[in-house]
């Protein structure tokens, strides 16, 4: 049977109970794309050069933003990628270069019928979980005020370090992707005691080797 799917994540850590589920291992391949923008897009873009793929979902952890209602191990989807620091950093903000000058798209509209797929399986198994824009950054949001700078900026609910950039190679490659992050801290000045990185990975794994088999049939 040809594999018509791809799972996604930055690292090894990310995939690898997703790799070792036999039921997703039927009908997924996977891919460990690489911390960052960068590396992530190198993989993703060889990857798709070689190989037909009909949707990609991106799962790994990310940072939530505060006031937003989610709290860490919260399940979020994507609606809309940002590129969320692209520009000359002032401090805590940022001044974005103008659209004109880079002649390139800041955003990404994720909502599609593979989106909804996903969705939908969530909403059947009654798993919670939150939608809505994420962030791209190059630099991990360090500091509180950075934070609400980007969350009021982009309107957004969570952060990480890949998303716009996998959004732009499956664009290129007419490929649909869902991004799936589990929150394992909450964006604010950074205190690591209170991340819970292997967990979130663990949750948002064992909620995806129950849904995806269903979406693929």
């Amino acid at each position: 049977m040809p594999y018509m799917h791809l799972i996604a994540s930055p690292t090894e850590l990310e995939i690898c109970k997703l790799k070792e589920d036999k039921k997703l291992s039927e009908t997924f391949c996977f891919l460990t794309t690489g911390f960052g923008m960068l590396e992530s897009t190198l993989s993703l873009a060889e990857f798709l050069e070689k190989q037909k793929i009909e949707g990609v979902i991106l799962f790994g952890v990310g940072g939530a933003y505060t006031d937003t209602g989610i709290d860490i191990l919260d399940v979020c989807i994507a609606e809309k990628e940002f590129l969320g620091d692209f520009g000359v950093a002032f401090g805590d903000e940022i001044k974005y270069f103008e659209n004109n000058l880079l002649n390139k798209k800041r955003d990404f509209d994720l909502k599609n019928d593979f989106f909804n797929d996903i969705k939908n399986k969530f909403i059947a198994h009654r798993i919670p979980y939150k939608s809505g824009n994420f962030v791209t950054v190059n630099s991990c949001t360090g500091t509180l005020k950075r934070g609400i700078f980007l969350q009021n900026k982009f309107n957004a609910i969570c952060e990480n370090m890949e998303g716009a950039a996998i959004a732009k190679v499956c664009e290129f490659y007419c490929v649909p992707l869902v991004e799936i992050r589990c929150v394992s801290n909450i964006v604010e000045n950074r205190d690591e005691s209170k991340w819970k990185t292997e967990e979130a990975i663990n949750k948002g794994s064992e909620i995806l080797t129950k849904i995806l088999p269903k979406v693929i049939k």
